[in-house]
């Protein structure tokens, strides 16, 4: 299926696209600011820029997008780009691939890796947070 979009406006559309800060990332930092947590935002010092690092507990936290990311989790939020599949399809691979280098590394440094996806946080918000505060509880260095 072609684009139905011009070139210019789809490329105005997309630099409306957040890489963070996203409304996913705040439902989940502003929780668990509430709950007394406190954490560095896109910390550089580290591979792939976790989203949400715990630099004394060893805690990095990606919030990843079903989409952009490539969750197989079938939820309306990963669905199939039906325009473009040439481009779209190896971008996103592109992406998990580097994903999975982030996460070793990250693990081979001696750090706790979560992954929390856009449908856990969308569709079970309270019991992901559960499960990560659990998750630092339990595995926090």
């Amino acid at each position: 299926m072609a684009d139905t979009i011009s070139s210019d406006r789809r490329s105005e559309i997309m630099s409306h696209i957040k890489s963070k800060d996203t409304s996913i990332e705040m439902m989940v930092r502003r929780r668990l600011f509430a709950m007394g947590y406190r954490y560095r935002v896109n910390y550089k010092a580290l591979p792939g820029k976790p989203d949400i690092v715990f630099t004394r507990k060893k805690v990095a936290i990606f919030i990843h997008g079903c989409y952009w990311h490539g969750h197989n989790c079938g939820s309306r939020y990963a669905h199939v780009s039906k325009s473009n599949k040439a481009y779209w399809m190896p971008k996103i691979q592109r992406t998990q691939q580097r994903d999975q280098e982030h996460i070793t590394k990250l693990k081979s440094l001696g750090w706790n890796v979560v992954v929390i996806w856009e449908c856990q946080i969308r569709d079970h918000f309270d019991q992901t947070i559960d499960e990560l505060v659990d998750f630092m509880r339990k595995n926090a260095s």
